[in-house]
């Protein structure tokens, strides 16, 4: 993930911090929650940003249906 200073700016303007964040997957009637998901949200409008890098081994283990370092949730 790169660091808080390469997104210093969200498009309002506002300071970028990195924080874990809950990611939704939504197929149908299921939803499968991520917890725990590193992500750049913006501190006055909260616009969430994700490393593709990230994304991508969200998607991964999705598909694999395993959750090794995030916490998985199914509904």
């Amino acid at each position: 993930m790169r660091s808080e200073a390469e997104l210093e700016k969200c498009f309002c303007g506002g300071e970028i911090e990195i924080k874990e964040v809950e990611y939704k997957i939504v197929k149908g009637k299921k939803t499968k929650i991520f917890k725990n998901v590193p992500a750049y949200v913006c501190k006055k409008c909260g616009a969430v940003y994700y490393d593709t890098d990230i994304l991508d081994e969200v998607f991964k283990r999705e598909a694999q249906q395993k959750s090794l370092n995030f916490e998985l949730l199914k509904g």
